[in-house]
Parts: structure tokens; C-alpha cells; sequence
């Protein structure tokens, strides 16, 4: 069996939550999961080894084929490098949010997801019932990077069998407004021609994007909302440097789709696991 999915494990509730949600996505793409911890020194390469059998043992009778992984390096990058190698096609990875001084210089996560090729599935503290993905949430704004995003939408629609919410970044500038149509006319079309089901909703410019956007999927129920990570251009500009992050981060601890906007090989085929 493939294990096209990764899962970074620091021992912690936060990275067992995300491993539990790859475990029920894993069911549905019929692929298996490969655990991996990075160490500090080879003397806790290999006490983790242990911690990570453990905890394969403590998961094993989900039905899910698991596989354990250790190496010496950092977060930042050695997961990218780990994905790479072991052939992933998705990294399901917890996040602790941003707290102290991570509001002034970043998120880690958003760090990780930067260094990778491979797409990522954000988790926090909560994961969705039953680790059902019924909604996805994705925003539509002026960003020509954000369309990106719809072949993993695509796939993800069929094969959890998901409703797509197109939420539409409306303002009142023709400029923006021009662009976001165009947008939101090819997402349309795209979801369409792969027959996928959805909705479209708009802002009410009354807060801020990521704000009104996490509120539209905390209303809805969302499962997911999916995003593409501008690292340094468009979207900060746009929107500021701190949306990709807060979105990653929220406070409704909705899981995370998030794609480099990056042209690379892996674009089109970012869910091999679907196929």
C-alpha cells in the first residue's frame, strides 16, 4: 500500500488530533499514513522511535496501514524534506495557533508550509465529527494564485462527497470588484465542468476578509476551509501580510487546505492520494 500521507508528530494532543483526522481521511482515499518526528540529537532519534510505535500500537485498529519515521533536523526543514522523499502527497499537521511573541514574527506552521512543495492540512484542537468533510469553504478574492487551490478542492469534493461554499470578497472599488468576478467566474465554471455542488456567498464589508471568512464557515458548519499560502506577494499586499495566518490559525479551529502559490509540478497533482 501507498502511504501518501505525512503526519509530523511532537508528541503532543494537538499533533494525535491531526493524526485521528489523517487517519479518517486516509479511510476514504484508501492509502496509508506515514508518522514522522524530527529529534534534536540521534539519543532522542531513537527514544522517539519508541514513543512513535507506541503510538502506531495505540492507533493500529482503525484499519489504516501506519509507518514510523524519525530523523535529526528542525521543523522548518526537514518536514518538507521528509514529504519529498517519502513521496506524500498531503501533510495533515496540528498547530498550537499563534500565541506570544508567534503574533509579531509569524506562525510556525505557516513557516513549515512555505519550505514545501506538498499541500497541507492545518489542524487544531478540534477536528470535525466523526472526521467527516461534508463543507468546504473556499474565499474568492482579486488574487489570480487563489484558483490554484480548486484541484484539491476538486478532489477533495469527491471524495469525501463535500458541498463547496464559494465566499466572495465583495468591496466597493471596480478595480477589485473586476477581478474578483473574474475569479469567481472561473471557479464557477471549474466546479462545474468537474461536477462538484456549490453554494456562493458574500462578504457584508463589514470586517475584515479572514474575519467575515471564518465566520461565514463557522456558520455553515464547515468542515475545511481551503486556502493558498501567498508567502510574500499578492495576498499580502492585498489583504496584509497576517490573513494567510490568521486563517490557519482561527479561532474557531476549523481545519486548513493550504497550497503554496507556487508553479511546481505538484499543482496539478497535489492529491495523488485521490487517484
Amino acid at each position: 500500500m501507498d502511504h501518501r500521507i505525512l503526519v509530523p508528530i511532537d508528541f503532543t494532543e494537538i499533533t494525535e488530533n491531526a493524526l485521528k483526522y489523517a487517519i479518517g481521511a486516509a479511510k476514504s482515499l484508501e492509502t496509508g499514513i506515514n508518522l514522522l518526528h524530527i529529534a534534536e540529537n540521534e539519543t532522542k532519534k531513537i527514544t522517539s522511535m519508541e514513543a512513535l510505535e507506541a503510538l502506531i500500537y495505540k492507533h493500529e485498529g482503525h484499519g489504516v496501514s501506519l509507518k514510523a519515521h524519525t530523523r535529526v533536523g528542525n521543523i522548518y526543514d526537514d518536514i518538507a524534506a521528509a514529504a519529498e522523499e517519502l513521496g506524500a502527497g498531503i501533510i495533515f499537521m496540528g498547530t498550537h495557533g499563534m500565541k506570544g511573541l508567534q503574533r509579531i514574527f509569524g506562525s510556525h506552521a505557516l513557516k513549515v508550509i512555505t519550505s514545501s512543495k506538498v499541500p497541507f492540512v492545518i489542524t487544531q484542537d478540534k477536528i470535525p465529527a466523526d472526521n467527516e468533510i461534508n463543507d468546504i469553504v473556499v474565499p474568492i478574492d482579486m488574487a489570480s494564485e487563489d484558483k490554484q487551490i480548486l484541484t484539491s478542492v476538486i478532489r477533495s469534493s469527491h471524495a469525501f462527497n463535500a458541498k463547496v461554499h464559494l465566499f466572495v470578497n465583495k468591496r466597493k472599488d471596480e478595480f477589485h470588484e473586476n477581478a474578483v468576478a473574474r475569479n469567481l467566474a472561473f471557479s464557477k465554471k471549474y466546479l462545474s465542468d468537474h461536477e462538484v455542488n456549490y453554494t456562493v456567498s458574500h462578504t457584508n464589508e463589514m470586517d475584515t476578509f479572514d474575519r467575515e471568512l471564518i465566520r461565514f464557515s463557522q456558520n455553515i458548519g464547515a468542515d475545511m476551509v481551503a486556502i493558498v499560502n501567498h508567502h510574500e506577494g499578492g495576498l499580502t499586499n492585498l489583504l496584509g501580510s497576517s490573513f494567510d495566518q490568521h486563517v490557519i490559525t482561527n479561532d474557531a479551529r476549523i481545519p486548513v487546505l493550504i497550497t503554496n502559490a507556487v508553479d511546481n509540478t505538484k499543482v496539478d497533482d497535489i492529491f495523488g492520494v485521490f487517484k
